[in-house]
Parts: structure tokens; sequence; C-alpha cells
């Protein structure tokens, strides 16, 4: 069973779609890495997972558990930034 699965996850900001129908099954105990050039949606990508975005359409399930709707403190996950300015 997946531990953290994503349906069809996209993102616009207004007319701007950004993150176009992402599908991704992550298993219990896996590491996973986002790597892109600049602009190209990992950050995104991640505030949704992490529920400090809103998705504009599909559904993340973490543990078999709709999570899309609730906010960030309700989801049981958490992200770490890093910026090498600091």
């Amino acid at each position: 069973m997946s531990y953290l699965q994503l349906r069809g996850i996209e993102k616009s900001f207004g007319e701007q779609r950004v993150i176009k129908g992402i599908d991704l099954e992550i298993r219990q105990g896996e590491f996973v890495v986002f790597v892109g050039p600049s602009g190209c949606g990992k950050s995104t990508l991640l505030r949704l997972i992490a529920g400090l975005e809103v998705a504009t359409a599909g559904r993340i399930m973490l543990e078999g558990r709709d999570i899309t709707d609730q906010p960030s403190s309700k989801r049981d996950l958490a992200m770490v930034f890093q910026s090498y300015a600091l």
C-alpha cells in the first residue's frame, strides 16, 4: 500500500497552469527527491503536499486517508525549506 499518493494533482495561479496532472505513489520507507530547473514546480508540488497551497484539481492521499482538503496542521507531515542564501 502507498504511504503517499498523488492522483491527478494540478495547480493553477489564475490562467497560468503550473502543475499539470501529477500522479505519484510513494511507499513507506522510500526516499524521493524532486529535481529540475528553476521554475519547474518542485516547491509548488511540495507546498501542495504539505497543505501550504490548495490544489486546483486532484487528490492527495496519506496512508489511505484523503488529506486534500485538510489544513497543514492536520496532515501529520512536514517539509523543511533549504536556502543557500541563509
